[in-house]
């Protein structure tokens, strides 16, 4: 009889012959009986689909090669092919600490009901540590409190969580857009019952000062704006005493966004009423627009370009 399948890691790739190993590597280390992993090389043009036609030979690796689609279609193609009861994700230039998934794959065992676990994450430069999540034991019934009060909006990341396979019944990743994982948590929260943060295992993600990340121009920063703009709007979510703090992080998107393009047009950020620090207090004294040119002109000045 087949081992019955626990966990589907994903793992999309294109053009990361530098790094594929390093993060298939990590995955098949660990400790998680009844695993599959799903390399999808997402039409790559260097030596990443012969890397990975490598791991194809082993037990728990399936190694599917598609047309070009970018990481959300390549995602997308791994849960299709996805049987595990439990769904991950790993970007191909990360990699993961040893006995992180065992554990993981523990609790949401033994609590059928957690449909998301989410652990630590790191983000290095190198050999430098930039950044790293700050998460406690906790247990959230209630999605908005933990949007909002867990900060989730602050680590929406797509990979450092463990997902019950029924929540992406009906949701998947936006093709062809920017901060896609801004877009599709909020999604997944819709179906979840709990979710459980934890401060066991992790996950490294590298940044790339060249990526969409740091570099990110107007159309990107355009479709995160507008991916937390129906959240702002929720009069329900105002409710909950991490809301300013939210705002405040939409704020800055707003800004950042005008900086770059510069378009009046960009700016659709209401204005309310939160003063907890200096830049919401300048908010209602110069009022949204010029608060904006305000940055844009410093940014500009500064040689920031």
């Amino acid at each position: 009889m087949s081992q019955k399948i626990l966990l589907s890691v994903i793992i999309p790739a294109y053009n990361v012959e530098d790094t594929i190993a390093r993060c298939v590597d990590s995955v098949l280390r660990q400790d998680v009986a009844g695993m599959e992993v799903i390399i999808v090389d997402d039409g790559s043009t260097d030596a990443t689909p012969s890397i990975c036609d490598a791991y194809s030979s082993r037990k728990a690796a399936t190694v599917v090669h598609t047309v070009n689609g970018g990481l959300s279609v390549a995602r997308n193609n791994g849960i299709e092919r996805a049987r595990g009861e439990l769904i991950t994700f790993v970007d191909s230039d990360d990699y993961l600490a040893d006995n992180t998934y065992g554990r993981l794959v523990d609790i949401a065992t033994a609590h059928p009901d957690y449909d998301i676990i989410e652990f630590p994450v790191v983000k290095e430069d190198g050999t430098t540590e930039l950044f790293r999540t700050a998460l406690t034991d906790t247990v959230y019934t209630d999605m908005a409190q933990y949007w909002t009060d867990g900060r989730a909006y602050a680590h929406s990341y797509a990979c450092n969580k463990v997902y019950r396979r029924r929540l992406f019944d009906k949701v998947r990743f936006p093709r062809g857009r920017k901060f896609e994982d801004a877009a599709t948590l909020p999604l997944l929260l819709r179906h979840a019952r709990a979710v459980r943060t934890v401060t066991t295992g992790l996950y490294h993600y590298t940044f790339n000062r060249n990526g969409i990340t740091a570099r990110a121009d107007a159309k990107a920063l355009r479709q995160l704006l507008d991916a937390h703009r129906p959240l702002i709007g929720d009069s329900r979510l105002r409710a909950y005493k991490g809301f300013a703090d939210y705002y405040y992080n939409v704020l800055n998107i707003q800004i950042s966004l005008y900086t770059v393009s510069g378009d009046d047009a960009d700016i659709v950020l209401p204005t309310l009423p939160y003063r907890q620090n200096t830049k919401l207090r300048l908010l209602h004294i110069l009022g949204m627009r010029n608060l904006c040119r305000l940055f844009r002109l410093v940014y500009h000045l500064t040689g920031r370009q």
